[in-house]
């Protein structure tokens, strides 16, 4: 890696981008490149927000090139058979993996619960509780 751009990059990123907390490559197994930006370390929680769907997508991608999953119009109700659907609830049913990844989905919720996710003793349960809704 050539390390006049990742200094300049390192300057880039700690004047114009406050909300990055650090940066690693790797390929290969080999950790290329290394660096925590805006007082932030190793140790350090971050919340990751939105990262979360490029990582959620991907992984969807591998699980369907595997056969784990059939195609992103499959209903996210198939990988819960255990989960009881409530008898009024009509909308979760019909809620697939296209609509969690194109963030679709609807929930039953005006503002995102995320104490309630944060402290869950069963935060798939309570994921698949709050999905459904009026569809709005």
């Amino acid at each position: 890696m050539n390390q006049e751009k990742i200094e300049k990059l390192g300057k880039i990123i700690n004047n114009d981008y406050s909300n990055i907390a650090g940066i690693i490559v790797q390929k290969n197994g080999i950790r290329l490149y290394e660096n925590y930006f805006n007082g932030y370390l190793p140790d350090n929680a971050v919340h990751v927000f939105s990262v979360t769907k490029s990582v959620f997508s991907t992984l969807i991608g591998i699980a369907i090139d595997k056969g784990y999953i059939k195609n992103i119009d499959q209903k996210v109700l198939d990988f819960f058979p255990d989960y009881t659907v409530k008898a009024s609830e009509k909308t979760i049913q019909g809620v697939t993996i296209k609509n969690l990844l194109t963030m679709t989905a609807p929930y039953k919720y005006k503002t995102e619960p995320y104490e309630k996710f944060f402290t869950s003793k069963n935060p798939i349960q309570d994921a698949l509780d709050l999905l459904g809704g009026d569809g709005t």
